[in-house]
């Protein structure tokens, strides 16, 4: 076993959480959500992203993004938290195109714009990127390519994936007091799972998601040697295998896979989607408050259903809330750990099974907090 790489101290500086802001969720890929959410024409929907008001709209020219801001006086475009609505500020009924260009203002003499000025006033629109179902969204002007974040591999087994996602969606948002980047080390971390889920998640596990199939070296050799590994490294698939048979509505519904496998897709910095035996799907995002308050959101849809007129709220309902139970096993041990954080917190200690947490913190450590390895 190993000494860690990373401080407690950056689980609790407000120094560190404004380097993440700039440097990570200020330049990579962000998940925003799925393209389900905005199917018709004007149809939205609104989420706050690392702090951020952000505006997801089908307009005439496709789906795209916008900080969800007018440029006047800073009111939300869309207040509601989805809908199908005009690019329309309800405050003073400024209207925006479908690239977010202003179109017009009611009482045009009250403001007396120059037409220069007329064309500098449109909503800030986001780089947006479309990998099947799943909508990422971009703050940098000038974003890194996907394809530098995520491997052409990669994406093209999320979009192969996406393909089974229905379109009837539940979803959940709640705070959790702990730093954003514990979670997504817990998820990463199958060894837990015995201790802290005897009775909800470990019943259902005949064999742990296996490693990531990347070519990591061996956590003495990454520390030995210090050189963080490609971005795209970070994000992998697992599988394990379930001890259970298929669910009651499995056959109504276009699966994804063969056999009882539990899947797991870790999207470097702050998503886990998952999926219990292609019959229903999870998608967890851990979005940073502050540097000790996370809001956990929580999407989960079943596999495409075979008759759009069933009605899977129930469903759904029971599902979520059963993920709901296992999150709050988890939250219990993660808020108990950050409250313990301080001065006398020695870096903590590794062994070989968690490499991918010493590789993604090796990473961090160079291109986050730009400390020479």
């Amino acid at each position: 076993m190993m000494r860690h790489a990373l401080d407690i101290q950056h689980y609790t500086s407000t120094q560190t959480f404004a380097q993440e802001q700039q440097k990570l969720f200020g330049s990579l890929w962000l998940f925003a959500g799925f393209t389900s959410m905005v199917a018709q024409r004007n149809q939205f929907f609104t989420r706050q992203l690392t702090g951020i008001p952000v505006l997801v709209q089908r307009t005439a020219a496709g789906i795209r993004a916008f900080i969800n801001q007018c440029p006047h006086r800073k009111s939300a475009i869309q207040t509601a938290p989805e809908g199908v609505r005009p690019l329309v500020c309800p405050y003073h009924a400024w209207t925006f195109g479908a690239e977010g260009e202003l179109r017009s203002t009611p009482n045009p003499a009250l403001y007396q714009f120059s037409d220069v000025e007329k064309s500098e006033l449109c909503l800030d629109k986001l780089q947006i990127q479309l990998v099947g179902q799943f909508i990422f969204v971009n703050f940098s002007n000038e974003p890194l390519p996907l394809s530098e974040q995520f491997s052409e591999d990669y994406l093209a087994q999320l979009e192969t994936v996406s393909g089974h996602l229905d379109s009837q969606i539940v979803y959940s948002c709640h705070r959790v007091r702990y730093n954003w980047k514990l979670n997504m080390e817990n998820v990463k971390d199958y060894n837990h799972v015995p201790f802290i889920h005897p009775k909800t998640f470990l019943p259902l596990l005949k064999s742990p998601p296996a490693t990531p199939p990347v070519a990591l070296p061996s956590v003495v050799e990454q520390l030995r040697t210090a050189q963080p590994p490609r971005l795209s490294a970070l994000s992998y698939f697992g599988r394990g295998t379930l001890n259970r048979p298929a669910s009651w509505f499995a056959k109504g519904c276009e699966t994804y896979g063969e056999g009882a496998f539990y899947y797991s897709w870790y999207l470097y910095p702050n998503v886990n989607f998952c999926s219990v035996q292609g019959e229903h799907f999870l998608l967890q995002q851990y979005d940073p408050v502050a540097p000790g308050e996370t809001d956990y959101h929580l999407w989960m849809m079943t596999a495409k259903r075979k008759d759009i007129a069933a009605d899977f709220t129930a469903l759904l309902s029971g599902l979520i809330r059963g993920e709901r139970r296992v999150i709050a096993e988890d939250t219990q041990v993660l808020e108990k750990m950050q409250t313990g954080f301080g001065g006398r917190s020695a870096r903590v200690t590794h062994g070989d099974y968690e490499s991918m947490l010493v590789a993604q913190h090796l990473w961090y450590r160079a291109n986050v907090l730009g400390e020479a390895l």
